[in-house]
């Protein structure tokens, strides 16, 4: 086998030194295609020892006798080599740089056609080197990282806040006029949209400038497709060569700054005009977004944004997250699952507890926020599209966290194989263990419960004045008690009009009856007839304003009642027109409440089931009721989709009706089913195949 005889580094790599917790690294730039690579100090002493001359063999030997620390075999002499190779950081022949500058030609027109790169979740297109750009434009704006500058930025952020607190009112007047009322506003939402990419892009040209003022170049600006959602970015990977560490804490935190900057000065705007102005509406959007994206999102180290950068940077711990998530997931099948697994790195202790605690960190913030997630999206694809597109939105859920988690479903595939399945005794256990499940599951019978909410209500007569008329009688006391009494009234009226009314028409019939009297004294019967028909229709005409007389003394229904309405002494002697609302009766002895239950339940009640109702501030706890009716409230295209369950509520001992108004849950309970038609009922009730057709 022939010796291999490795060249030396490349000439036009940039290379760094950095010293992290008395560590020392280096970082290499390839310069062709823009990346970056870590080499420990004995790796990197190594490099150092091609020379194109000295064979493999030869420069371990050397290496070897010349560190006192570090120590190398053959075999990973060659891995580095082999990786310095397909990394092309070794000076090339001829031949390898037109090769490199043929590669770089194809690199730069892929980049001009916008090709992706990266996954699904995280595609990115390259659109512009900005690099000559901020070459040009860095000198004229450098004043901007002074020490002066920024206290007088400190100051504006400062001073804008709280301008801002002093007009809370408004400010969330706006908030809502803005974002709430506006939702149904394609024009409004676009507008938001646009201004929410240019503070983005000022957020990136504020990492690419801070990045150049410390000596990086940025040769990579372009947006990217961040799960589905479009963003910009500039790549400042350059910040991995500076020396100093605060440099690459500002780099990350500019963006953030310069969205904080972009905040306070439209904060001033918009204290000076309007919303409905739109300078004033492009104000306060950039103010709302670019404060929010800044401290709830890009500051989240948790997510990897600027915050993250910022923390890995401060705790000089490269890869953070993935090595952080790594050994808690190691954590965990290690502790909790009891598995025998090689842990995936060696930390130091306090590695150790840094990679604990931020791991948990993620963990628990990716489940609540994936969870959030899957609730909202699962509910807008159900209420939607029903059976198959929640079909879809579940398998697609699925791919989702089969590609977070890993390999933690063939851990737990393997853990329960371990668990339940490595021995003959433990399969027996597991059998007979899965066979009393299956006989729980068909003999055991609970009632089907469904809950909702609703409001208290009783039975309402309300009453109307049935003329034009006055009120010359209240027949209930200031505690809104009826008068006791058989036939006690509880509203009488006096109609002025009815009145004179009836003393037209017993003026009108005592003519009459004179004027018959004069007739028969006369014998005159034609005329006779004549007042005798005029009087019957007299007489009908007083009996229908008697009728009208009477009804204006209003008595109670049968029952107990309860009055609604304003207190008696406002409303005697109170003017009401015909068919105006004088006041309502409640039944002091009846309670029900009124549910709403989806059709998904409504095949499960029938009249007569028994629930438990419990209110909210009720002092009595927990009442008991039973239906009453159920009826369709609610239709999709002829299909009946939710129906009123009204319960009638019955007080248990002494004690008291609960009061009206009062809001709470519903428990009903129905018929007993076995326990396999619940799992199965609530499987349908979440996949929706009641919507199959």
């Amino acid at each position: 086998m022939e010796a291999i005889i490795p060249p030396p580094l490349r000439l036009d790599l940039k290379i760094r030194e950095l010293v992290q917790r008395g560590k020392t690294t280096y970082v290499i730039k390839e310069p062709d295609k823009q990346e970056y690579y870590h080499f420990d100090q004995a790796q990197y002493q190594m490099l150092t020892l091609f020379d194109n001359e000295k064979t493999l063999e030869q420069l371990v030997e050397i290496f070897n006798r010349q560190s006192p620390h570090y120590e190398f075999d053959l075999q990973a002499l060659h891995d580095i080599y082999d990786s310095c190779k397909d990394l092309q950081l070794l000076k090339r022949t001829r031949q390898e740089e037109t090769a490199a500058l043929l590669e770089r030609n194809r690199e730069e027109r892929r980049k001009k056609i916008l090709q992706a790169k990266g996954s699904l979740l995280f595609l990115r297109f390259h659109l512009v080197d900005p690099n000559a750009f901020f070459d040009r434009i860095i000198d004229s704006i450098r004043f901007l990282w002074s020490p002066a500058a920024v206290r007088w930025q400190i100051a504006l952020v400062a001073t804008a806040f709280i301008l801002v607190l002093f007009q809370g009112e408004r400010f969330l007047q706006d908030f809502n006029r803005i974002y709430l009322s506006n939702q149904g506003n394609l024009g409004g939402l676009l507008a938001i949209w646009f201004i929410a990419l240019g503070a983005i892009a000022l957020h990136e040209c504020g990492h690419g400038l801070t990045c150049k003022h410390y000596g990086g170049d940025v040769h990579d600006m372009g947006f990217l497709f961040l799960a589905f959602q479009p963003c910009l970015y500039c790549n400042v990977n350059d910040a991995w060569l500076f020396e100093h560490k605060r440099h690459k804490i500002y780099v990350a935190l500019a963006g953030v700054w310069v969205e904080l900057l972009l905040a306070a000065l439209a904060a001033l705007l918009w204290l000076l005009i309007d919303v409905s102005n739109p300078l004033g509406f492009v104000a306060f959007v950039l103010m709302t977004i670019s404060t929010a994206s800044s401290l709830f999102i890009n500051l989240n180290p948790l997510l990897k944004f600027d915050g993250y950068y910022i923390l890995t940077d401060m705790l000089e711990m490269e890869n953070l997250r993935q090595n952080a998530t790594a050994w808690f997931s190691w954590s965990l099948k290690r502790y909790l699952l009891r598995m025998d697994v090689e842990p995936p790195l060696t930390p130091s202790p306090r590695e150790k507890r840094i990679y604990l605690i931020y791991g948990s960190l993620v963990a628990l913030y990716m489940t609540l926020l994936l969870g959030a997630i899957a609730i909202i999206g699962y509910g807008f694809v159900s209420s939607q599209f029903g059976f198959l597109a929640n079909l879809g939105f579940i398998y697609l859920f699925y791919l989702l966290m089969k590609k977070l988690t890993g390999s933690w479903g063939e851990t737990l595939v393997q853990w329960h194989k371990h668990t339940f399945w490595s021995s003959a005794k433990r399969q027996k256990r597991t059998l007979l263990g899965l066979l009393l499940v299956l006989l729980v599951m068909i003999f055991w019978q609970p009632q089907m419960r469904i809950r909702s909410q609703g409001i208290i209500e009783s039975t309402r007569v309300t009453l109307y004045a049935p003329q034009d008329s006055f009120v010359r009688y209240v027949g209930y006391d200031r505690q809104r008690q009826l008068t006791a009494g058989k036939d006690a009234l509880v509203i009488s009226l006096s109609s002025p009009q009815l009145n004179l009314t009836r003393q037209a028409y017993l003026a009108e019939q005592a003519a009459l009856r004179l004027q018959q009297t004069i007739a028969l004294s006369e014998k005159e019967q034609a005329k006779n007839r004549q007042l005798l028909i005029q009087l019957a229709l007299v007489r009908d005409k007083l009996n229908q304003v008697d009728d009208q007389l009477r009804q204006l003394d209003i008595p109670a229904p049968p029952g107990n009642w309860q009055v609604e309405g304003m207190p008696p002494q406002a409303l005697q002697g109170r003017f009401f027109s015909q068919n105006e609302e004088i006041l309502t009766l409640v039944a002091a002895s009846e309670r029900y409440i009124d549910v709403i239950v989806d059709q998904r339940d409504v095949y499960l009640l029938r009249t007569g089931n028994a629930g438990r109702i419990k209110l909210t501030g009720s002092p009595a706890g927990i009442y008991r009721g039973e239906i009453t009716t159920i009826s369709p409230v609610a239709t999709l295209e002829d299909v009946e989709q939710s129906f009123k369950v009204r319960m009638q509520i019955t007080a248990s001992g002494n004690a008291p009706l609960p009061p009206l108004g009062l809001s709470g849950d519903a428990l009903i309970f129905g018929d007993p089913r076995p326990l396999w038609r619940h799992i199965f009922h609530e499987i349908r009730k979440i996949l929706r195949a009641d919507l199959w057709l």
